[in-house]
C-alpha cells in the first residue's frame, strides 16, 4: 500500500469511523418505541432514517447551544415519525430517544480503534476528533474511552457549522496550530469528510467498513485517488507504522 507523507496531525471523523451504534441505528430507536405504544419493523424504521438523513441538509451557520442541538435533533426525529405514520409525538419520547442514544450499551468501538491510537500516539501523532454529533458527544466518547486519546474534540454542535462546511475544518485546524498541508482527516463519508477536508487543503482519507450504507461513503469517482482504507490497522500501513502485534495477521 503506498504510503503518505508523514502529517502533524491526524483528525478523525467518529461515527462509522471509531465506533457504530449497537447493533444498528434503528434498533437504538426501536428500544424505546414500545413505551410509546409505536410499532414498526427494523426495516420500516431503517427506511424512514434513510429518508430524513438524505434531506437534512443544516451545514451551518447555525445556533451552537444544547438547547438548539436538542432542538435540531428533534426536527430529525420529528421527520421520521412522520415517515412512519406517527406525525403527533409527545416530547416525553424525543427525551427517551436521546438518552438510549447516550448509554454506553448502545455504541460498539470497532476492536482495531484503541490499538491503532495507542500505536500512533506512540509515534508522535498528534490526534483530533472533527464529528458531526450533538451537544453531549464529549461526554458519551469519554464514557466509550475514545476521547482520552485525543488532544481536541471539535463537535458540530459546538461549533455552528457541520461538515463539510470548511468552518468545521478551520476551527479545528485553528485549536490544533497546524496548517492544513501538515494534517489528513479520516472518515466514512465521501461528501462531508473526503470533499470536505480537501476543500480546505487537508489530505483526506477515505475508511469505508463494508456496513453497507452507501449513503455515507457515496459513489467515488473512478480517477479520484483518495486512499480507502478498511479499519485503522490500515490506516497504520498508509503511514509507515508497525502494526500492534496482536494486529499482523489481520
Amino acid at each position: 500500500m503506498p504510503q503518505l507523507q508523514r502529517p502533524d496531525v491526524i483528525f478523525l471523523d467518529v461515527g462509522d469511523t471509531l465506533i457504530r451504534a449497537d447493533p444498528s441505528w434503528a434498533a437504538v430507536y426501536l428500544s424505546v418505541f414500545p413505551d410509546f405504544g409505536i410499532a414498526v419493523t427494523e426495516e420500516e424504521l431503517a427506511a424512514a432514517l434513510r429518508e430524513a438523513t438524505g434531506s437534512w441538509d443544516i451545514e451551518g451557520p447555525f445556533e451552537a447551544t444544547a438547547e438548539a442541538s436538542f432542538q435540531r435533533i428533534i426536527e430529525f426525529d420529528r421527520q421520521v415519525l412522520a415517515e412512519l405514520g406517527h406525525p403527533d409525538i409527545p416530547d416525553d419520547l424525543f427525551h427517551a430517544i436521546e438518552g438510549a442514544f447516550q448509554k454506553r450499551a448502545s455504541w460498539h468501538v470497532f476492536p482495531d480503534v484503541l490499538p491503532a491510537l495507542e500505536r500512533l500516539q506512540d509515534e508522535g501523532f498528534r490526534l483530533g476528533i472533527i464529528s458531526n454529533w450533538l451537544w453531549e458527544a464529549p461526554e458519551l466518547f469519554h464514557d466509550l474511552e475514545v476521547a482520552r486519546h485525543f488532544e481536541q474534540m471539535v463537535i458540530s454542535a459546538r461549533i455552528g457549522y457541520q461538515k463539510p462546511h470548511r468552518g468545521i475544518f478551520d476551527h479545528a485546524l485553528e485549536l490544533m496550530g497546524v496548517p492544513a498541508e501538515r494534517a489528513i482527516h479520516i472518515g466514512d463519508s465521501y461528501s462531508a469528510d473526503v470533499q470536505g477536508a480537501r476543500a480546505v487543503g487537508i489530505t483526506p482519507v477515505l475508511i469505508d467498513r463494508d456496513i453497507g450504507d452507501q449513503a455515507r461513503t457515496g459513489q467515488i469517482p473512478p480517477d479520484d485517488g483518495v486512499p480507502v482504507i478498511a479499519d485503522l490497522f490500515e490506516l497504520l500501513d498508509l503511514l509507515g507504522v508497525e502494526r500492534p502485534v496482536a494486529s499482523r495477521a489481520s
